[in-house]
């Protein structure tokens, strides 16, 4: 949950095809049907339990670790529960927040988002860059 980070162009290439593979290979699909832009929730039908698969095949096939917590805490930044998410609906700085993190998912953060939907934002090109990101050494 990351934006964008520079890496020389195969490398990228290279990641965003493993990732596809591996979303793939986790929800059972075509490699075709999974583009970049995919969403993974409303395109592809993944679930809770998908994404949890997804992230340990992803950690295997690049030597990374990713925790929930981390995944969280990127969401929310420096912000506190409070400043995020007031009376469980994100707050404008907090969309604002997501937009950075995740510019391929702009069009969907809108008002009345929650907390509980930030899964649904999730395409394949955030995993790639999540992978990008961990494997330049920065936390997400």
């Amino acid at each position: 949950m990351t934006a964008a980070v520079a890496a020389p162009g195969d490398e990228v290439q290279k990641i965003e095809q493993q990732v596809r593979e591996v979303v793939a290979e986790a929800l059972a699909r075509e490699l075709s049907e999974v583009k970049l832009e995919t969403l993974l929730m409303g395109d592809l039908g993944a679930e809770s339990l998908d994404f949890l698969d997804i992230v340990f095949k992803l950690e295997r096939a690049f030597d990374i670790q990713i925790t929930r917590g981390e995944m969280e805490r990127a969401a929310r930044g420096s912000m506190s529960d409070e400043e995020f998410s007031p009376g469980g609906v994100i707050s404008e700085a907090g969309l604002a927040r997501l937009r950075e993190l995740m510019p391929e998912a702009a069009q969907h953060i809108q008002p009345g988002l929650r907390p509980a939907q930030i899964l649904s934002l999730f395409s394949v090109r955030t995993f790639a860059n999540l992978v990008l990101a961990k494997r330049q050494g920065q936390s997400v």
